[in-house]
């Protein structure tokens, strides 16, 4: 029996009472794997600057000192 039809098997023995919390239950991993799903894309981002790191040459203190070379 697939998976599916199994659960759905289960849900049906269940007294009415409790298909609330099963409907809770699935809201709860519905959230939780588009949260999932959030957090996997903007890693994606993160990698697009990770590839700029490096890539431009100045001098070694310029991010300390960007005022200094940008205004003099």
């Amino acid at each position: 029996m697939l998976e599916t039809e199994y659960i759905v098997k289960r849900v049906k023995s269940l007294p009415d009472e409790s298909l609330m919390e099963v409907a809770n239950f699935i809201e709860f991993l519905e959230v939780k794997r588009t949260r999932l799903v959030e957090k996997e894309e903007k890693k994606g981002k993160g990698d697009l600057f990770a590839k700029a790191i490096g890539i431009c040459e100045g001098p070694s203190d310029l991010a300390e000192g960007h005022d200094k070379y940008a205004y003099g």
